[in-house]
């Protein structure tokens, strides 16, 4: 039996939707900084994005001078507190998160079972001992609003696409911005049987042991389940929408990380549509099986910004100065990053045979 995840199942199961971002960050980590040295040390670093629905993940590093040269480097904090206030005043407290799941990633990530809501205001503070205290705000925008969202098969030039068209609703006159993307979140096959309303995991030793024990029992069979992992293969997606921001970046001819649709453009509603790259939905070798994941989000302006931000440092890469790179501004005071929420629609599709 296999289970569909949720995009952010138990904590942002963990599409770090802004993994992208963070390792962008530390990359930015082996460039000269574009801060004087005396203002980038020891500073806490915070790459958030709080969905309407979903638990809450907060990633937390901070920066460390490398040398002298300018060049900076994160490092993980696992002494912060780490609050989001909610508007009736009350807070969620968030844990430090020592999941193996986790272990790979370049921030501490700190969650909670909390939910927020969608058209709702949350402030953030961390402290730490070390570090000091860094805050920011975000508001979650409404529920995304949209009709007719329709897939089919396409090419882009020579590359084979997932075309998907809808048009979005919202009310003439207000200010949202939108963010299309595509992830594929691995999964990993996992063995398990039922024996006596007990569910074993036969990937144990004690299960397989347990099962050598009762296999010749009736109704006793190996089953398989889809557990998500905590890595994303972020899909490179196409449109030829002239509307979008992403013409302020490159040709409508190169692949994106994410489409930009500023605000103003629905305007009460509108028609568009991008292309995911189909080159890595179906596993082929066996050893990358998981779940594409198609977004449409409407996100606080602040993350728009940074992303879009991060989207233009990506493409200056080789062909600007290193010296003149930078990291995307963000709302963190005291510190650096962002806090930004989002609210999504979004749709699962497995290419893969999972078994």
């Amino acid at each position: 039996m296999s289970r569909r995840p949720s995009f952010f199942e138990s904590g942002l199961r963990r599409l770090a939707i802004l993994a992208g971002v963070c390792s962008g960050l530390c990359l930015a980590g082996c460039k000269k900084s574009p801060y004087p040295n005396d203002s980038v040390s020891n500073q806490l670093v915070i790459l958030a994005e709080i969905s309407a629905g979903d638990t809450l993940k907060v990633p937390v590093s901070k920066s460390i001078q490398v040398g002298s040269g300018g060049l900076i480097s994160f490092d993980k904090v696992n002494s912060a507190n780490v609050q989001i206030f909610r508007p009736d005043g009350r807070s969620f407290n968030l844990r430090l998160n020592t999941s193996p799941d986790f272990a790979a990633d370049p921030a501490s990530i700190y969650t909670s079972a909390g939910r927020p809501h969608s058209s709702t205001t949350y402030n953030l503070q961390v402290q730490d001992p070390l570090s000091g205290t860094v805050t920011a705000q975000t508001t979650i925008p409404p529920p995304v609003r949209l009709t007719g969202f329709d897939t089919s098969a396409a090419m882009h030039g020579s590359s084979p696409v997932l075309n998907c068209q809808f048009t979005l609703l919202d009310s003439p006159g207000v200010e949202h911005y939108y963010i299309f993307e595509a992830v594929k979140q691995l999964v990993r096959i996992g063995h398990y049987f039922v024996w006596q309303n007990v569910r074993y995991d036969y990937d144990k030793p004690d299960g397989q042991k347990k099962y050598q024990t009762v296999r010749d029992s009736p109704g006793v069979k190996i089953l398989l389940d889809t557990i998500p992992k905590n890595t994303f293969l972020r899909l490179n997606i196409f449109t030829d929408d002239v509307n979008v921001a992403n013409t302020q970046v490159s040709s409508l001819d190169s692949p994106f990380r994410r489409i930009f649709l500023p605000a103003h453009t629905v305007n009460g509603s509108y028609t568009t549509s991008f292309s995911v790259d189909r080159k890595y939905f179906r596993d082929e070798k066996g050893i990358a099986p998981g779940y594409v994941i198609i977004l449409v989000k409407s996100v606080s302006p602040e993350l728009y910004n940074y992303l879009f931000f991060y989207e233009k440092y990506k493409s200056d890469i080789g062909s600007v100065p290193t010296g003149q790179l930078y990291s995307p501004p963000g709302n963190i005071q005291n510190g650096l990053g962002i806090f930004g929420s989002s609210s999504k629609r979004q749709w699962f599709f497995s290419f893969d045979t999972l078994k």
